[in-house]
This record gives structure tokens, C-alpha cells and sequence, in this order.
């Protein structure tokens, strides 16, 4: 059984392309079978254009850094038994997927059904469609990312992805027990409610991977002026309404509603009148966002979570793992 909604195994590789806004097109079955000689992969560049570190004998060393390539897709539109109108119709949702000024994902469908993903790819080469009225028109894109890294790829049962890694993140107003309590808290809070020394303190993350991994933060409400902090790195991030005109006044998550925010994806999204299923009644709140899109950074990570108010819910935190 495949890890992708949809789609069954194949003795070849299939790419899913998802687009910012959820829609979906899917690469190397039916309308769009890819040519043979199709590079599914391309392979990270090494760029040597800074130099900044200077070796043990006074040489200097160019700094390195890895690159996405340019990634192709290429193949045909139909086959033998394709009317002109439907090559038509395939060649119209072809072009009209691919937009510029919006982030896609890539996911890889290996033939055992296992899958792997590219994140924060954007178009490089428009999409094309040749020799329209041929039997096998020509189609082609090509997408670079921002993100280098592949990653383990799971979806439920609705087309919704499940991240490898979870962790619970309480609230700093749900510490007890601490030696020393400060005036303002580790992050933005206005109550003071962190502490050193107590129980369910800041929690610390593991990230084993040697690159950097941008997570998914789910706060469940309720929450007052939520705000998530990465300590090692001092990036943090605030749910707020303040400086948002002409309300200037407290963002509050409910009890029973929960935000999403998907760090990679650059997404926040408010669910109120909660449906797990369905996720129903969802609101863009990304006007209200302040500060940085955190990330989890190789070796030790130290996260705190903070809000106003004493009577909040643990949130969430989930990421998948790289594997490239």
C-alpha cells in the first residue's frame, strides 16, 4: 500500500507535485507518463564562492555550501488512444498548475510504494506543452528549491501529511516548582511566568540530522499571545493581534480551537469549531504573525513555548526527518 493518498504502487517512480494551495498534479501515470530517460533526481550543487576559512598553514579554504539543482520533469501528454480534445483538456491542466510567486512540493512514489519529498521548490522553466496535436505532445517544467535536503514522506487517510517526529511543548504557565522566577519570562510573556529549576520546564530537542529542519507548530486552545522560542538559535515567533489595526488587543485561540503554523510551507492557519477530520472553518492568520520562521538546527535545540494566560493547553510540534 502506497504511503500517498491515491496513488498505488508502480514499476516505476511516480512525482506528485503539490502546489501552495493544496492542489495537486500528479507526474509519470496516466495523462503525463514521463520519457525513459527522465532524471527523477538531481543532485545538489557544491558552491565554493566565499572565501572564510583559513586552513592550519595560513591557506585560505573557499566556504562550501550545498545548491539545489535544477530539477527537470519531462515527458508526454496522452498516448495513442487520447482524443485531440482530451490532449487538449490534459495540456490546459498542465500549464494552468504551475504558477510563479508559489512554493511546491515534490513527493517521490518509489515502486514499493515508500515515498521522500522536496519542499520549497519554485518554477525556472515554465511549463510547456509541444507539438499539440502529435500523438505524444511533449511536456516540460523544471522547479529549484530552496530547501536541499529529502525527507520521509507519510500521508493519512484524507491526503494529510504525518510527520515521523512529535513532541509535546507546554506552556511556560504550566511550570511548577521553580527555584528562580524572573520579571519578564525567557520569551515575550508579560506575566513572568518562567521559571529555572522546576517541573516541565523548556524542552530540549535532539535534531540528529546535519541540516536544518523547519517544523510544524500546532497550538491548542486556549492560548493568549501565543509565542514559540527556539533558545539556541534566539529565533522566536508571536501570535498577535496588537499591532494589527484597529485591533491593537490580545490574539486568543479558544478552548477547543487550535493555529497551525507550518514553518517550511510558510502557512498559519486558525481552525476554529475544531473538526479533526475535516479541519473545517479555516482562517489565514498570517498578517498576525511576528518575528522568525523557527528551525530546528543540528545537535541540541531548546524550545519554549510561553502565552498569558494560566490556564493553557501543552502545543505541538512536529517535523519529518531528512534523509538526504
Amino acid at each position: 500500500m502506497s504511503n500517498v493518498k491515491g496513488i498505488t504502487e508502480r514499476n516505476w517512480i511516480l512525482a506528485l507535485f503539490v502546489r501552495g494551495d493544496g492542489e495537486r498534479l500528479l507526474l509519470g501515470d496516466g495523462a503525463y507518463e514521463f520519457k525513459e530517460e527522465q532524471q527523477h533526481f538531481a543532485p545538489n550543487e557544491i558552491s565554493s564562492t566565499t572565501v572564510e576559512v583559513q586552513g592550519g598553514d595560513g591557506v585560505l579554504l573557499g566556504g562550501q555550501a550545498r545548491r539545489a539543482s535544477t530539477q527537470s520533469f519531462d515527458g508526454y501528454v496522452g498516448d495513442a488512444t487520447f482524443t485531440k480534445t482530451r490532449i487538449e483538456e490534459a495540456r490546459e491542466k498542465f500549464i494552468n498548475f504551475f504558477h510563479t510567486n508559489i512554493f511546491y512540493e515534490v513527493i517521490y512514489i518509489f515502486t514499493n510504494g515508500r515515498a521522500i519529498k522536496r519542499q520549497r521548490g519554485f518554477l525556472v522553466d515554465a511549463p510547456s506543452v509541444q507539438e499539440l496535436y502529435q500523438i505524444h505532445p511533449e511536456y516540460h517544467v523544471a522547479l529549484n528549491f530552496e530547501d536541499v535536503n529529502y525527507y520521509n514522506y507519510l500521508e493519512d487517510a484524507n491526503g494529510n501529511e504525518i510527520y515521523g517526529q512529535k513532541v509535546t511543548i507546554p506552556a511556560a504557565t504550566s511550570i511548577v516548582g521553580g527555584f528562580v522566577w524572573d520579571n519578564t519570562g525567557l520569551v515575550w510573556d508579560e506575566n513572568g511566568a518562567v521559571c529555572s529549576g522546576g517541573a516541565v520546564g523548556n524542552t530540549i530537542i535532539q535534531n540528529n540530522s546535519r541540516r536544518a529542519i523547519y517544523p510544524v507548530w500546532t497550538i491548542i486552545g486556549p492560548s493568549v499571545e501565543p509565542v514559540l522560542e527556539n533558545v539556541a538559535t534566539g529565533e522566536k515567533l508571536k501570535v498577535t493581534s496588537k499591532d494589527i489595526p484597529p485591533n491593537h488587543t490580545d490574539f486568543v485561540i479558544a478552548a477547543g480551537d487550535r493555529v497551525v503554523i507550518d514553518m517550511a510551507r510558510q502557512i498559519a492557519t486558525l481552525y476554529y469549531n475544531y473538526d479533526v477530520d475535516g479541519k473545517k472553518n479555516a482562517v489565514n492568520i498570517l498578517p498576525y504573525l511576528q518575528g522568525d520562521w523557527l528551525t530546528l538546527q543540528p545537535g541540541r535545540n531548546e524550545i519554549a513555548y510561553d502565552t498569558q494566560n494560566q490556564n493553557a493547553a501543552d502545543s505541538i510540534l512536529e517535523w519529518a526527518e531528512v534523509v538526504g
